[in-house]
């Protein structure tokens, strides 16, 4: 396995493993359903400023990705498969491995969040569709990015479950505050130009975290 494209192997394997299992999936399509569909019945239909609607839709998109992201590394330690992809595997290729495919479930499940929330929240207005989708999947894969390496540093821990959202939501926020900004504008009729600065902030989040990651990744996982 240890070759130049040993990180195209851990993704096949995760992505084997999730569609013979099918926890991840069921368990988080389940949540983003009865989380959109519990707004929706609450709100009564009565108009949503756009600040709460932003607002809401952020924490259901961050539990999402706590609930989906989280089992990358926990998995491996339960399954004891973890000692193998040390024997067999460069820790920077899981690495990349483990970031890719968070980054493509976190975009997918939270691309359906918004989906349903479009559908189920007729009372709030998307004046810019496509705006809101290009910052979901920049907020997706940043949430990806900062998950992935919380989960590597929680997966040997007792309390893993109550650990990584207070471990994961104080470098989230960063990401979360510009996120929520931009959500609004887009949901107000505004732009790409009128979020740029929130988008760069956003971006700079991601990649900034991304370098750190690589630092720090190989003592985490071999220690």
């Amino acid at each position: 396995m240890k070759s130049a494209y040993s990180w195209v192997a851990v993704v096949a394997k995760d992505l084997r493993s999730e569609i013979r299992t099918r926890y991840g999936l069921t368990a988080v399509a389940l949540y983003v359903v009865t989380a959109v569909a519990l707004v929706a019945f609450s709100s009564a239909d009565e108009p949503m400023p756009r600040p709460i609607a932003a607002g809401v839709m952020w924490v259901v998109m961050f539990f999402t990705a706590m609930m989906g992201l989280s089992r990358g590394f926990v998995s491996e330690e339960e399954r004891g498969t973890a000692l193998y992809l040390r024997l067999s595997t460069q820790p920077m290729d899981v690495f990349w491995g483990k970031l890719l495919g968070n980054v493509v479930f976190s975009v997918m499940s939270n691309l359906a969040v918004v989906a349903l929330f479009v559908v189920f929240m007729t009372s709030v207005r998307i004046g810019s569709p496509w705006l809101l989708v290009f910052i979901t999947i920049i907020g997706s894969a940043g949430m990806a990015c900062v998950i992935t390496i919380t989960s590597a540093i929680v997966a040997k821990a007792g309390s893993r479950s109550a650990l990584l959202p207070v471990l994961s939501f104080p470098v989230l926020i960063p990401l979360v505050m510009p996120g929520v900004n931009a959500t609004i504008m887009a949901m107000g009729g505004f732009e790409l130009a009128d979020v740029v600065s929130d988008l760069v902030l956003m971006v700079s989040h991601c990649g900034l975290v991304t370098v750190m990651s690589v630092f720090v990744f190989e003592v985490i996982w071999c220690e």
